[in-house]
């Protein structure tokens, strides 16, 4: 709805081609201007244990060391609380951060709370799952370290990216295991619900002559609501709509 003679300035830090490429479709004829995604000042390191009891034990080693506070990575919520809670043991003052920690009102101030924590440097360090994303930023970050690696490589920029942004010299650390790989491909599993839930959502749609809401429908079709949640997001972004279009464009 802008007037065409308005200037239009899109900037981010992580955009791929994928979604440079989108964003030229939402807002019409750009003119991608793309710096270096290298940084000097970020040292990067590459580290294979194949073992958690070995990455444990390098942790508690190396962390006392590095300077400044940080945080560091890991794929799954049950390791972001081990690991914290092993950096403790240790001495290491560390806080788990991950989407089971308080995120509405209420306890909901705990993340707010624990980011403050991690930019005062009263803790050093926040072992985060995915869940510390965008918005987050501490200029003096003194070291991002990935417990394991992460599911792709913009993960990965992305979040080594947030470490030294203020400082002449911040350390990247990403250290890898055998378990690497099984996580990943079961977030890659389970990130699209089974057909036989979508199918049964619809169904009970169908059947429906006013609608549904939300906890109607989980009773009607008896799945979690992470499952139904999953189901529900899917068919929002259909096109055409499972639910609208006729059997000759669902056979299509």
């Amino acid at each position: 709805m802008l007037p065409a003679n308005v200037p239009v300035l899109a900037t981010t830090a992580t955009a791929n081609d994928r979604v440079v490429n989108d964003v030229a479709v939402q807002l019409g004829a750009l003119t991608p201007v793309r710096g270096a995604l290298a940084r000097e000042t970020l040292r990067l390191q590459n580290i294979w244990l194949p073992s958690p009891t070995a990455r444990m034990a390098w942790l508690a080693e190396h962390v006392p060391n590095l300077t400044g506070s940080g945080v560091i990575y890991t794929l799954t919520i049950r390791d972001a609380e081990r690991v914290a809670e092993w950096l403790r043991l240790k001495g290491i003052p560390a806080e788990a951060y991950h989407s089971d920690v308080g995120d509405g009102e209420g306890d909901g101030s705990r993340r707010e709370e624990l980011e403050e924590m991690l930019v005062g440097n009263k803790i050093k360090a926040l072992v985060a799952t995915v869940a510390l994303g965008m918005g987050f930023d501490k200029p003096d970050l003194g070291f991002v370290i990935h417990y394991q690696r992460p599911g792709s490589v913009v993960h990965y920029y992305q979040q080594v990216g947030r470490a030294g942004r203020a400082l002449d010299e911040a350390y990247g650390v990403l250290l890898g295991g055998h378990e690497d790989q099984e996580i990943t491909e079961y977030f890659i599993r389970t990130a699209f619900p089974p057909q036989g839930h979508v199918e049964r959502v619809l169904a009970a749609l169908n059947r429906a002559e006013d609608g549904l809401s939300v906890p109607m429908l989980q009773k009607e079709v008896n799945l979690a609501k992470g499952d139904m949640e999953k189901v529900l997001k899917l068919l929002s972004v259909e096109d055409p709509s499972p639910g609208l279009c006729p059997d000759s464009c669902r056979k299509a």
